[in-house]
């Protein structure tokens, strides 16, 4: 149920980036021998909405050029479009995983409108009218418009597994770092090729590598039923 894109390389794994060993899934793990790692990602064939994904994840040890003495990153990405010709990434959210970053937005060629920080605490579940809910200008190069929206707090661990929950519902998600949310978008939405604006409320989901080593355990997701969605709209968890 899953694909795979690497830049300059295409569809099919031909480096061996890919690996699932002791139950783990693994990016540039233990068997890969190669001295250079192009960005990429796998994918799930499938659409999905309305859900609650969590993952952990935890860094090795490896890294490449040129992001040898970068902060590692990597990224869970949601509401991802097709491939886009020429692009390594399709339209669509990144749930950001870079060391000191993790939990940041970024919105790739989509739209939307962050939870605003009430006392340092994301907005959620439930948008407040009186904010303004204008999307931020984006900044355009290498083909794309993202528009990056920080998180508000940190919760991540270095050098251990971290936890992350994304929850998904309607045209809004919040980003969770080890149990606590740290940012919250609203009014997610697409602008569509006849100028009409649409609400960005599904989408394939993707896991991330690029040019460090890390690996992810326990991948669950589940579906939110209108029930279950209007129990966080009451009480903001499950």
């Amino acid at each position: 149920g899953w694909t795979f894109w690497q830049d300059g390389v295409g569809a099919v794994d031909t480096m061996g980036v890919v690996s699932i060993r002791d139950g783990e899934l693994h990016f540039h793990g233990a068997g890969y021998t190669h001295d250079t790692a192009p960005p990429g990602f796998i994918a799930t064939v499938a659409d999905h909405s309305n859900y609650h994904l969590r993952l952990q994840y935890r860094w090795g040890t490896r890294r490449w050029a040129p992001r040898g003495w970068l902060a590692r990153n990597s990224g869970l990405l949601y509401h991802l479009g097709p491939q886009r010709p020429g692009l390594l990434f399709p339209e669509g959210i990144e749930f950001q995983m870079q060391e000191g970053n993790c939990g940041d937005a970024m919105l790739i060629d989509a739209l939307g409108v962050q939870g605003p920080p009430l006392g340092g605490t994301p907005l959620w579940p439930n948008w407040i009218p009186a904010f303004s809910d204008v999307p931020i200008e984006p900044t355009r190069f290498g083909g794309y418009a993202r528009r990056w929206l920080p998180r508000l707090t940190d919760f991540e661990r270095e050098g251990e597994w971290n936890t992350l929950d994304l929850v998904c519902f309607e045209d809004q998600a919040a980003h969770m770092v080890n149990g606590r949310i740290v940012n919250s978008l609203f009014k997610l939405a697409r602008d569509l090729p006849d100028g009409t604006r649409q609400p960005l409320t599904a989408g394939r989901i993707a896991l991330e590598f690029e040019w460090a080593e890390i690996a992810f355990r326990q991948v669950m997701i589940r579906d939110l039923d209108e029930t279950a969605i209007a129990m966080i709209r009451r009480q903001g968890s499950d």
